[in-house]
């Protein structure tokens, strides 16, 4: 191809056709010109492309490690839901049986207060996406800024679930009710070792002890005892109700986010 236009400009300027010589000549500068806007766009085309797969692959990615946290989420809600009615209980007992008296229905949902459960940050693609500055790839502005505001907030509520874990449950009140409790006499409810049983596999060592059971009865109603260990039921409660509140908030706004990635992903597809 090059020879044959190579070939015509030769026989132009032979035969002294100057004019038609610069007519054609410009000609060819446009078909070059022409030819390499159109390299370039199918270069662009090809690099979008890539990009726009590659945004999907992302959005895919997010949205199925967001299920995954909504269903982790359901899991930590019905472990709170747990221990606020097994505390809800032993108050209602308490004031009806006036103090910790006729408790063998009740040491395991007292025992299960020991129980706390870590909060974990399921979103790995969205931590993967901001360390590498890859967010900049979702096109969606409104999702994107979603997305930044949904990392922040989780990664609050995990580091505070965290610290009222270690500072709140274990250190404060964990302690008291294992030492003045009928851990090793009762055991957890069957409610609760359920709920572990789905995850970590466990049973209770239970201890037959009927001297024992008389000895728990009476350190836990002395005085000073009965009444550290009733305000850490209701303590433990209100730990419990504010962790759930927090829970479903963020799984209220995990699926908002859900429905936003969904219909992103819709859109690729048409």
């Amino acid at each position: 191809m090059i020879k044959f236009f190579r070939k015509i400009r030769q026989q132009l300027i032979t035969d002294n056709k100057f004019s038609k010589y610069f007519v054609y000549a410009i000609g060819e500068i446009i078909l070059v010109v022409i030819g390499i806007l159109i390299a370039l766009a199918i270069n662009n085309w090809r690099e979008n492309q890539k990009l726009y797969n590659q945004e999907l692959t992302y959005l895919n990615n997010l949205r199925d490690d967001l299920s995954t946290q909504i269903n982790m989420l359901d899991v930590y809600i019905d472990y709170e839901n747990i221990i606020i009615d097994h505390s809800n209980d032993i108050i209602k007992h308490y004031e009806l049986n006036d103090g910790f008296n006729d408790m063998d229905s009740v040491f395991p949902k007292l025992n299960d207060l020991t129980t706390r459960w870590t909060f974990t940050n399921a979103n790995t693609t969205l931590l993967q996406m901001l360390n590498s500055n890859q967010i900049n790839i979702i096109q969606n502005t409104r999702l994107k800024e979603e997305l930044i505001s949904f990392n922040q907030q989780i990664d609050l509520f995990t580091r505070n679930t965290n610290i009222n874990n270690t500072n709140l449950v274990d250190n404060l009140t964990t302690g008291t009710f294992i030492s003045t409790g009928g851990f090793a006499s009762f055991g957890n409810s069957n409610r609760m070792i359920q709920k572990f049983n789905d995850f970590y596999p466990f049973q209770n060592k239970i201890i037959d002890d009927s001297d024992l059971k008389k000895t728990l009865i009476q350190v836990i109603n002395e005085p000073k005892n009965k009444l550290e260990i009733i305000n850490k039921i209701v303590y433990r409660n209100t730990i419990s109700s504010l962790q759930k509140s927090g829970n479903e908030a963020i799984k209220d706004k995990s699926l908002q986010l859900l429905k936003l990635l969904n219909e992103e992903i819709d859109l690729h597809k048409k």
